[in-house]
């Protein structure tokens, strides 16, 4: 028996150990925008997983023990933050048990302290509906914050990965270079969209629309979290017309029934958003979600005169 242990022993220490001078630095982000930057930077040194998926409403995600599994190894997490997660990531993380995650660890990684957060509230009120108290957790939507995002999680990695600490800087400019270039050609093709009004379903679209200039004038839920009332839907319907406003931006999260029948009314036209990857079937990735958001909206027809 004691022959067995030991051998048993010997393999778990032995796989560990090959693992690490392999260079597979284990990582596991709440959403696929996240891990797609971790990809990016990790390259062939990391291999990521997900907790949730691109047609999931990231808000409310199941505590699986499945879940729970793949945190117990892992070396690095990474989070949204700003309470988008709040509802089930620190129930994994607890569930998990493994102390390089927990906050304040060298392995728990809060993506929001990398950006500039939009919609801070000075006021905290149930009354409000849903609201983040840090801020607006949908800072990807502009792709200018994948950036600093991206580098980052490359400083993070070289700190649990010091001997490779320059191949995971030059993956993370090498993303960066490729964004760049994707972003100079996102903003020429939507520059005619400057200052066109459009509706959201949920108040997530705040960062998307401040990069390209859309203006928003509502949204399809009366407060976030609140589902749409037939009352609010009469109203957004009267200021749409109002306002000609012929752009409706949704998500595959969302039920698509209120947003049809504010299209039928208004006339306006409807577009399936991908904020992160696996939302649409083309968006494999972040910059091929991006794109598939700029090429939905310009199909669209509805660019301003």
């Amino acid at each position: 028996m004691t022959k067995k242990i030991s051998l048993l022993l010997f393999s778990l220490l032995t796989g560990f150990a090959v693992a690490r001078a392999a260079g597979s630095l284990r990582v596991v982000a709440t959403t696929p925008d996240l891990a797609d930057l971790a990809r990016q930077v990790g390259g062939t040194l990391a291999t990521v997983d997900c907790l949730s998926r691109g047609f999931q409403d990231p808000h409310f995600v199941e505590a699986k023990p499945s879940l729970i599994l793949k945190l117990r190894n892992a070396d690095l997490f990474i989070q949204t933050g700003l309470e988008l997660e709040v509802g089930w990531a620190p129930l994994l993380l607890q569930g998990a048990r493994n102390p390089r995650l927990q906050p304040g660890a060298p392995g728990f990684v809060d993506a929001s302290t990398f950006v500039k957060i939009l919609e801070v509230p000075t006021n905290l009120s149930r009354a409000e509906g849903d609201v983040h108290p840090g801020g607006n957790p949908h800072y990807l939507g502009d792709p200018s914050n994948a950036a600093p995002v991206a580098r980052g999680l490359a400083a993070k990695m070289a700190a649990l990965d010091p001997s490779h600490a320059d191949v995971y800087k030059k993956n993370a400019e090498d993303f960066v270079g490729r964004l760049n270039a994707k972003i100079a050609d996102w903003d020429k093709r939507l520059a005619a969209l400057k200052g066109a009004p459009f509706v959201s379903y949920h108040r997530n679209l705040v960062y998307f629309a401040s990069h390209f200039g859309l203006v928003s004038v509502g949204e399809i839920e009366p407060k976030p979290g609140i589902p749409p009332s037939p009352s609010h839907t009469s109203e957004l319907i009267g200021l749409m017309k109002a306002q000609k406003v012929s752009l409706i931006l949704t998500m595959p999260q969302y039920e698509i029934r209120t947003a049809e029948a504010l299209a039928r009314a208004t006339g306006a036209r409807v577009v399936t958003i991908a904020l992160v990857p696996e939302a649409v079937p083309e968006a494999v990735d972040y910059l091929s979600a991006m794109e598939s958001n700029v090429r939905g909206i310009l199909a669209s027809g509805r660019t301003p005169s």
